[in-house]
C-alpha cells in the first residue's frame, strides 16, 4: 500500500503480512528533515528507512520512504515531524499522522478513511 501526503490524518487498515510504504517530500539542504516521533509498534515493525533525491541541481530536495510490515493485529499510530533538529524550541513546520489498524485477515486490506 502506498501513503502520501493525502493520508495526512486518516486512517488506514492493514492485514498481517502487508507492507505499507509512506512517502513524503523532503528537502535535507534546507536542514528540514522528517522524524519518526511515534512507532506503530507493536502492530507494525519497520522493514526500510531511505531517502532519494530528485537527481535535479545542487539544493534539490527528494523523498523520503519508510516501509512498515503489519506484523500483530491491533491498532497503532504513527507520528512525523519536519524540522530542523537543531530548533529544539521551535514548533515543527509539517507534521503527518496515520492511525493504523492490522486485522488478522485481510478482508480490508489497504482501506483508508478520512475522519
Amino acid at each position: 500500500m502506498q501513503v502520501d501526503r493525502s493520508y495526512n490524518g486518516r486512517e488506514v487498515t492493514l492485514a498481517m503480512g502487508d507492507v505499507m510504504e509512506i512517502t513524503l517530500e523532503e528537502n535535507p539542504s534546507t536542514g528540514y528533515r522528517w522524524e519518526l516521533k511515534v512507532k506503530p509498534e507493536p502492530a507494525c515493525s519497520q522493514v526500510k528507512n531511505w531517502f532519494k533525491a530528485t537527481g535535479g541541481p545542487p539544493g534539490s530536495g527528494g523523498t523520503h520512504h519508510w516501509q512498515f510490515q503489519a506484523v500483530r493485529p491491533g491498532a497503532a499510530e504513527i507520528n512525523l515531524e519536519y524540522r530542523r533538529p537543531w530548533e529544539k524550541d521551535t514548533p515543527p513546520r509539517e507534521t503527518f499522522k496515520l492511525r493504523v489498524q492490522v486485522r488478522k485477515d485481510s478482508a480490508t486490506p489497504g482501506s483508508a478513511r478520512s475522519e
